[in-house]
């Protein structure tokens, strides 16, 4: 496959999404010539870093060089123009000291296109969406807190010990899913289908109140804007749970062939 098909994955954190996508092309994407590069910061820190050094003079495969020795060797025969295709995946996570949902609005408007400047595609409220599921119909109306201390309305909530007090979304996420969702590197393409289906028809629920697979592709704007207009702008902010691997699928596939793939695939 040559360079004009190369695909640059770029993700948060070092185990988890790098994995997951490994998993994906395994049992559903096939095989992709990609390099898959680590961040290793959250996608508040990206927003500063481009900030400081100029939005539209980025050079996102530079910046990853500086960011670690590992992904200096990944990427030291390839310069921005190797890339066809350039693919974020980075967390809500708006309990981050750093965490502005304005930010995220100026990050999704620049990382809209993979072929340009790249897409960049969230999980909320984290990268473990992707395994907080029981069954199709709870997970319809799944959401959770997502501020804690950066809450606006702190100050003025009668449960604001309580809430201070809750566990972190990711201790608590095993307990609230099917246990053979645990282990990423278990799951099988018949998991794959349920889950990706279960996160689209949960995605065109929030934006079009359709709990069912979509029939046309939704910007990741416009996800977020429905997320804040319903969930986060609320009294006791929350996110309804949704991961960015079955968005990406969504995406890559298009609609109508990826129901023929759930279906007979």
């Amino acid at each position: 496959m040559s360079n004009k098909e190369l695909s640059l994955f770029i993700f948060e954190g070092a185990k988890t999404e790098g994995k997951l996508v490994e998993k994906l092309e395994e049992n559903f994407l096939g095989e992709r010539s990609a390099i898959r590069c680590i961040f290793d910061a959250e996608i508040y820190q990206l927003y500063r870093k481009i900030k400081d050094e100029g939005m539209y003079s980025l050079d996102i495969v530079n910046l990853l060089k500086e960011r670690s020795a590992e992904n200096t060797e990944k990427l030291k025969e390839y310069t921005r123009n190797s890339f066809a295709y350039i693919y974020l995946f980075f967390d809500y996570d708006a309990h981050s000291t750093l965490a502005d949902d304005g930010k995220l609005t100026e990050m999704l408007s620049f990382f809209d296109n993979e072929t340009e400047n790249g897409m960049l595609y969230i999980s909320y409220p984290m990268v473990e969406a992707i395994r907080h599921y029981k069954d199709m119909k709870s997970f319809q109306s799944l959401t959770v807190k997502c501020k804690r201390s950066n809450c606006p309305y702190m100050a003025d909530c009668s449960d604001k010990e309580e809430c201070s007090k809750e566990p972190h979304y990711k201790t608590f996420v095993p307990t609230d899913s099917l246990p053979q969702l645990s282990n990423v590197n278990a799951y099988t393409r018949a998991i794959w289908k349920e889950l990706i289906t279960a996160h689209l028809c949960k995605m065109n629920y929030l934006v079009n109140d359709s709990f069912e697979l979509p029939i046309n592709l939704q910007s990741q704007t416009a996800i977020f804007n429905k997320q804040l207009e319903k969930y986060i702008n609320h009294k006791c902010p929350e996110v309804a749970v949704l991961s960015a691997f079955p968005l990406f699928v969504l995406d890559y596939f298009g609609c109508e062939r990826l129901k023929q793939k759930l279906q007979n695939g």
